[in-house]
């Protein structure tokens, strides 16, 4: 990559990339040091924690709409994640084509 010839698009990219993979490790420790603190306590018997009721408020809140024969539901799937993501990033944004692929290199180098 020459750093002299990279696109407003793609610069705009690759700090978004590195701010959303930072900030994902970041989430990732953080609700992994509270779910390891919780079953702590748990096993000392100073909490109670209902995981069912958790796996249940998850479902509804990422899970699609029963769309398949039955009502059931689908979870998410990583095409229809990153494809709204993406939209999202771009949305209003001339520089597209430069921008994702910056932001591959900025999920990559981050």
């Amino acid at each position: 990559v020459n750093v002299y010839e990279l696109s407003f698009g793609t610069v705009c990219g690759i700090c978004a990339g590195v701010f959303l993979k930072k900030g994902a490790k970041a989430l990732a420790f953080l609700f992994g040091g509270v779910f390891i603190l919780l079953q702590y306590f748990s096993s000392l018997s100073l909490i109670r924690v209902d995981w069912a009721g958790f796996a249940a408020r998850f479902e509804s809140l990422f899970y699609a709409s029963p769309s398949a024969p039955g009502g059931t539901r689908r979870p998410p799937n990583i095409y229809l994640i990153w494809t709204w993501f993406i939209n999202f990033l771009t949305a209003d944004f001339q520089q597209r084509a430069s921008f994702i692929a910056g932001f591959a290199l900025g999920l990559r180098l981050g």
